[in-house]
């Protein structure tokens, strides 16, 4: 990727200083972000519509992360459309966030009330399948569970920071179409940004695949829902 194709060559050489931060729409955006990252965090859903949360929920995330990651690839390796479409990527980029992070919310207090029940019943211990043999799901259901909470909480933390590097890029691209005095307005900066924002686009986009992934795995393969046989039990 070349510096004209990341930097945002299209920034008007020498056009007047205007003040940028008190009324560009983007920096909204920005506060947004880091107001919706900061209200989310905490909270953990436990049920919506009577079935846990977390089972409603993780198929935003699911769909939106990748679609997002492939936008924001896109508004790297064309500044252009960063200032063309830069506000509405952003916002999308808020809600692909405030999904994730409540999804995930709902994930950590999903596991934790899996785990209490393992341990109340004593079933927290690797299984191993009828006819003797290893246990599956790589250690059992507790294993599973707590391998595809850690990918979510990562998740949880990659989507913030991927809406975050692309509110910064589409700041930057408007801050150059505004005027072209400032640091901000360097090449170089930009070039910067829309790498590490391609990079953290990829490695998000793997991670929501890999966590759904061994959610899946889980789900079949986990817990009691399928003896060694394949089929499932009668009732499960």
């Amino acid at each position: 990727m070349t510096d004209t194709a990341l930097s945002g060559s299209d920034a008007p050489a020498g056009a007047p200083a205007r003040p940028f931060f008190r009324s560009d729409p983007s920096v909204l955006l920005l506060v947004a972000t880091v107001v919706v990252a900061v209200a989310a965090a905490p909270i953990e859903l436990s049920t919506a519509f009577g079935l846990p949360a977390h089972a409603l929920l993780l198929h935003i995330p699911v769909v939106l992360v990748p679609i997002l990651a492939g936008v924001v690839i896109a508004l790297a390796v064309r500044p252009v459309w960063r200032v063309r479409y830069g506000l509405a990527a952003g916002v999308f980029a808020i809600v692909t966030m405030a999904a994730t992070i409540l999804t995930a919310g709902a994930g950590e207090k999903l596991r934790d009330e899996r785990m209490a029940r393992m341990k109340q019943f004593g079933g927290g211990a690797a299984r191993a399948p009828r006819g003797g043999g290893a246990p599956r799901g790589g250690g059992g259901e507790a294993s599973l569970l707590e391998r595809h909470a850690d990918l979510g909480g990562e998740l949880r933390m990659l989507v913030p920071l991927l809406t975050l590097v692309l509110v910064v890029l589409v700041i930057l691209a408007r801050y150059r179409a505004a005027t072209a005095e400032g640091l901000l307005a360097r090449p170089v900066i930009g070039t910067v940004v829309a790498a590490v924002a391609v990079v953290v686009a990829i490695v998000s986009a793997i991670w929501v695949v890999r966590t759904g992934h061994l959610g899946a795995e889980m789900t079949w393969h986990g817990g009691d829902a399928r003896p060694a046989g394949g089929a499932p039990r009668p009732g499960s």
